[in-house]
């Protein structure tokens, strides 16, 4: 009886979903297609989810948009080694949640009418991946070769023959396997790129809007107007950029008047809605101690109407800015998977920011209340 070959890493074949092929396509062609001029074209770099099964498959369950670059390379920079940090963390999380082993697998880029191939810069990638993992694979996707004889999809795999030879290894093609027939999945990559194309530009519109009317301008007043987030004194700068004043650290804490006057810059309405509070508090502490049941009700009535009112403004005003948000989502949300990492952290910032001021917004509704378990 014939003794079965040892498949090794390299030779190793890598099932391609459609999830995963759509979503590389889609964000690709945002970059290069036929409908742009040849000389605006861009490659595009992301990283690929999956899991290797039984050491003898590689399964490429997704794939997440990262960077666009220029037209002959696209390069790394730190903060998108951050972004990958954080997208590996989160995937390892909602794995052993579903009880799952996937991971980043590999990585894609594209090469727009330059075929299938490793740059000396590619090689140096695959090999950042391919040490750790044997098993890791590369994607490269170019649009002009989608339908032809050979390469149907437009999208190749390679891994190095011998990744401990570093720059040294030779690359080759890989065996490429696909979730469904090759037709199908180029007939829902084709209906990818239509609803792409024909929406990618009013969802870049709503992104913008995020960053420079949710966030610069409206958030930005709220705080000035209401202001309640906490600035510290250190990091205070006096400046015309717009954007460096943009990004200031902001922390919480728990409210400590005189530890923050020496630490932090305590906006005026803060300051006048936690003296409201802590003196309603203490008035009705001595209303409870002299066992006063009615002209407390009465009091805390008072007081609490009269400091709902003075928040008021700050929750009609933040209400409507997250009005605002969810109705830009709605347009976005079905195009999410096809931004990249810059898009992607305009919107989480102003989540960032506005959960910020949310949070302490929050906080001080309960404690108007009045009610003195929770002081």
């Amino acid at each position: 009886m014939k003794k079965q070959k040892k498949i090794t890493p390299f030779n190793t074949p890598v099932l391609l979903t459609l999830k995963a092929y759509k979503r590389i396509v889609g964000y690709a062609i945002r970059y290069a297609n036929d409908e742009i001029s040849e000389s605006k074209w861009r490659e595009v770099y992301g990283i690929l989810i999956g899991t290797v099964e039984n050491n003898s498959k590689v399964i490429v369950k997704d794939a997440i948009p990262m960077v666009v670059g220029d037209r002959a390379g696209v390069s790394y920079e730190n903060k998108q080694y951050v972004d990958m940090a954080q997208i590996d963390a989160s995937i390892f999380e909602r794995s052993v949640q579903d009880d799952k082993n996937d991971f980043i697998i590999g990585w894609f880029h594209t090469h727009p009418n330059f075929g299938f191939f490793y740059s000396p810069i590619d090689c140096m990638t695959q090999l950042g991946y391919q040490i750790p993992n044997p098993f890791a694979v590369g994607l490269v996707f170019d649009h002009s070769k989608r339908k032809s004889k050979n390469f149907f999809l437009g999208i190749a795999g390679l891994r190095l023959k011998d990744p401990d030879l570093g720059m040294s290894s030779a690359y080759d093609l890989i065996e490429l396997l696909y979730e469904k027939d090759q037709k199908i999945m180029v007939q829902k990559a084709d209906e990818t790129i239509k609803e792409v194309n024909r929406n990618i530009n009013n969802v870049l519109k709503e992104i913008k809007s995020i960053d420079e009317v949710l966030r610069k301008k409206n958030l930005a007043q709220l705080q000035r107007n209401y202001g309640l987030i906490l600035v510290p004194k250190e990091d205070i700068k006096i400046t015309d950029n717009e954007v460096e004043a943009e990004e200031d650290e902001r922390y919480l804490y728990e409210w400590d008047p005189d530890f923050f006057k020496k630490s932090y810059r305590i906006p005026k309405f803060r300051e006048k809605i936690e003296k409201a509070i802590s003196e309603a508090y203490d008035d009705l502490d001595k209303l409870e101690k002299n066992n006063d049941i009615n002209k407390f009700e009465a009091r805390k009535q008072k007081l609490s109407k009269k400091i709902q009112n003075m928040l008021s403004k700050p929750n009609e005003w933040y209400d409507e800015l997250m009005d605002e948000f969810a109705k830009k989502i709605e347009i976005i949300s079905p195009f999410y998977e096809y931004l990249d990492t810059y898009e992607r952290k305009i919107i989480e910032h102003f989540e960032e920011r506005s959960s910020e001021y949310y949070r302490i917004l929050d906080d001080l509704n309960n404690r108007a209340e009045l009610n003195l378990d929770n002081f």
